[in-house]
């Protein structure tokens, strides 16, 4: 019992790990994707001619807004990856019955019986 304890502990320090770079690597594409839009000085929309003060207003609060997610990635990938490693740490044993034998006392299926045939 052991032996295969220690195999599904290691099956499940891969798949712990597995989740986490997996994680990990859609935080940091979307942190690139963000820096990129950040500094990418030929951004179509940056080419317009705002005119409208609304249409300007609009774009900053685009930009704080993608300024604000940046900072926040660091500290939701440590959250995350702490969250993914609790998930599988300390796993409990669960042993489940192959079968289950119902025992029925012999008055009851004749009870039953005679209920039937009326």
């Amino acid at each position: 019992m052991t032996d295969r304890s220690k195999n599904l502990q290691t099956f499940l320090d891969d798949r712990s790990d597995r989740e986490v770079a997996n994680f990990t690597a859609v935080m940091e594409d979307l942190g690139q994707s963000i820096r990129k839009v950040l500094t990418d000085e030929e951004d179509p929309q940056l080419r317009l001619a705002l005119d409208d003060q609304n249409e300007k207003a609009q774009r900053e609060r685009d930009l704080g807004s993608l300024r604000d997610r940046l900072k926040q990635i660091p500290a939701e990938l440590a959250r995350e990856t702490a969250h993914l490693r609790s998930r599988y740490a300390n796993p409990q044993p669960r042993l489940f019955p192959l079968a289950v034998t119902f025992l029925v006392p012999y008055r009851a299926v004749a009870q039953l019986e005679k209920g039937t045939k009326r």
